[in-house]
C-alpha cells in the first residue's frame, strides 16, 4: 500500500493561489506605475509653487526650533547645554538645505534673505558658546528677536505670494497621490480576499492528506512534502505583498506628513486610516512569513542566556508609547531568585510585544496588563501576559491557539504564532481565565533552559 499522492484539488488549490497572487502583484504595480506617471505629468503641467509654499512654511518652524534649542543654552545644567548646541547645530544644518532648495523655486526678496543670513551666522555663533552667559550675547539676542516671530512671519508673506495658485496645483498632485494610495490598498484588501479561500482551502486538502496518510501508515513523506511546497510559496507570496504593503504605508506617510502640499482635515484622516490598516497587514503578513518557515522546518534559533529583569523593562517600555494612548497601566512581577533564560532574544521579544499588543488593544481604558515571571514546580519558568479584559480570544483554549478555528482579523495568525514559537524552543504556550477577571497566556519554559542567577 503506498502514500496518496496529492489530489487534482490541492493542486488546483495551489496554482489557482500563485495565479490570484501574481495577478495581484501586477495590478497593484500598475496602480502604483499610473499614480507614478500621473503624479509626475501633474507637476510637469502645473509647475510647483505649492512646493515653494510649504518649503517657506517648514523654514519659519525650523527657525522656531532653532529658537527654542537657543533658549535651552541659557540653562545653568551642562548636560541641557550641551545637547541643546547638538539640536541647534543639526536644525541649522536643515535650515540652510531648506534655504537652497527654495532658492530654486522661488526668488528670495531682500529682507528675507538678510533675515535669514543674520539667523543662521548667529546660531552658528551660539553653537560654539559653551559658556552659560549666552544670554548676554548679540547673537542671542539676534536669534530671539529673529526665531519666534518676525522671520516665521517674513517666510509666511513670501508663502502668500504663490499661495492661491499653489494650493489649488498642490491639490491635484495629493488628489493624485492619494487616489493611488487608496487604489493600491483596495487591490490589496480584494487580494487578500480573493486569495484567503484558496489558501484555506489548499491547507484544509494538506490536513486531509496528512490524516490518510497516517492511517495508511505510510506516505508521510509526500504529504510532508506538499505542505513544504505551500510553505515555501507562502514564503514568496508573503515577501511579495510585504513589499507592497511597505509602498502603501510610505505613500500614506508621504500624505499624512504633507510634504507634497497641505491636506485637509479629512484627508489627512483618510491617509492617517491607509497607514493603519496598512500596518495591520504587514503585521498579518509577518505572522503568516514566520508559521510559513516554521512549517518548512526553516526557522533558526540563535540562543543567547537572557538576564530576564531588563529584557522584560525594556519590552515593557518599547510598548509603553500604544499603551499609555490606550490608557493601559503596564506592571510587571519578578522574583527575587529569579534564573536566566537560555532562548532566541529576538523570538522571545516578538512573543511578549505580540501577547502585549493583544492585551493592549482588547482592553478597557483605565485597565491594566500585567508581566509575571514564576519558578514552575518542574523547575522550569512560565512566563505570563495578564489581561483584565478577554484579551486572548476564545475562551475556549484549543480554539484561541487553533489557527483554522481562531479569532479573525488583524491578530487571528497571533496566538497561533506565539504558540508555535513557544514549542520551537522546547516550551509550550497555555491560554485561560485570569484570577477574578480577564485572561492570562503563559509561555512555560522547560528546566533545560533555566540557568541559576
Amino acid at each position: 500500500m503506498t502514500a496518496p499522492d496529492a489530489s487534482p484539488t490541492t493542486r488546483r488549490g495551489v496554482r489557482s493561489v500563485a495565479v490570484r497572487g501574481v495577478i495581484a502583484f501586477l495590478v497593484l504595480l500598475a496602480v502604483v506605475a499610473g499614480g507614478a506617471v500621473a503624479q509626475r505629468k501633474a507637476v510637469e503641467n502645473l509647475g510647483e509653487p505649492a512646493v515653494a509654499v510649504s518649503l517657506s512654511g517648514w523654514l519659519g518652524t525650523l527657525a522656531v526650533k532653532a529658537s527654542l534649542a537657543a533658549r535651552d543654552l541659557t540653562s545653568p545644567d551642562d548636560g541641557v547645554r550641551s545637547e541643546a548646541r547638538i539640536r541647534l547645530a543639526v536644525v541649522l544644518d536643515e535650515m540652510q538645505q531648506q534655504r537652497q532648495r527654495l532658492a530654486r523655486r522661488a526668488p528670495l526678496p531682500a529682507d528675507v534673505q538678510g533675515a535669514l543670513d543674520n539667523f543662521l551666522t548667529a546660531g552658528r555663533a551660539l553653537v560654539d558658546i559653551e559658556a552659560a552667559d549666552v544670554a548676554e550675547r548679540p547673537v542671542y539676542r539676534t536669534i530671539a528677536e529673529l526665531g519666534p516671530e518676525r522671520l516665521p512671519a517674513l517666510l509666511d508673506r513670501l508663502a502668500g505670494r504663490n499661495e492661491a495658485e499653489g494650493r489649488a496645483r498642490a491639490e491635484v498632485v495629493t488628489q493624485v497621490q492619494y487616489a493611488t494610495a487608496a487604489a493600491a490598498l483596495l487591490v490589496l484588501l480584494l487580494s487578500a480576499l480573493a486569495i484567503s479561500p484558496a489558501i484555506r482551502r489548499a491547507r484544509d486538502e494538506v490536513r486531509s492528506l496528512e490524516d490518510e496518510a497516517a492511517r495508511l501508515t505510510v506516505g508521510s513523506a509526500a504529504a510532508d512534502a506538499s505542505r513544504r511546497d505551500l510553505s515555501q510559496f507562502l514564503l514568496r507570496l508573503e515577501q511579495t505583498l510585504a513589499a507592497a504593503v511597505k509602498t502603501v504605508v510610505g505613500l500614506s506617510d508621504v500624505l499624512a506628513l504633507g510634504a507634497a502640499g497641505p491636506l485637509n482635515d479629512k484627508q489627512r484622516e483618510y491617509a492617517q486610516r491607509i497607514r493603519g490598516d496598512g500596518q495591520r497587514l504587514a503585521q498579518l503578513l509577518e505572522d503568516v512569513h514566520d508559521l510559513a518557515l516554521i512549517d518548512a522546518g526553516q526557522l533558526k534559533l540563535d540562543e543567547r542566556t537572557i538576564d530576564l529583569g531588563p529584557f522584560i523593562a525594556q519590552t515593557l517600555d518599547q510598548m509603553r508609547g500604544q499603551a499609555d494612548r490606550s490608557r493601559i497601566a503596564l506592571m510587571h512581577s519578578l522574583p527575587v531568585d529569579m534564573p536566566r533564560l537560555s532562548a532566541d532574544p529576538s523570538r522571545l521579544r516578538q512573543m511578549m510585544r505580540r501577547l502585549l499588543d493583544l492585551a493592549i488593544r482588547a482592553g478597557e481604558s483605565g485597565g491594566q496588563v500585567h508581566v509575571r515571571v514564576a519558578r514552575e514546580p518542574s523547575g522550569g519558568l512560565a512566563l505570563s501576559v495578564e489581561s483584565a479584559s478577554q484579551g486572548f480570544g476564545h475562551p475556549d483554549a484549543e480554539v484561541a491557539l487553533s489557527r483554522a478555528e481562531g479569532p479573525g482579523g488583524a491578530s487571528a495568525l497571533t496566538l497561533p504564532l506565539v504558540k508555535a514559537l513557544a514549542e520551537r524552543h522546547g516550551g509550550r504556550m497555555s491560554v485561560g481565565p485570569a484570577p477574578g477577571r480577564g485572561s492570562v497566556a503563559t509561555l512555560h519554559f522547560p528546566p533545560a533552559r533555566t540557568i541559576a542567577a
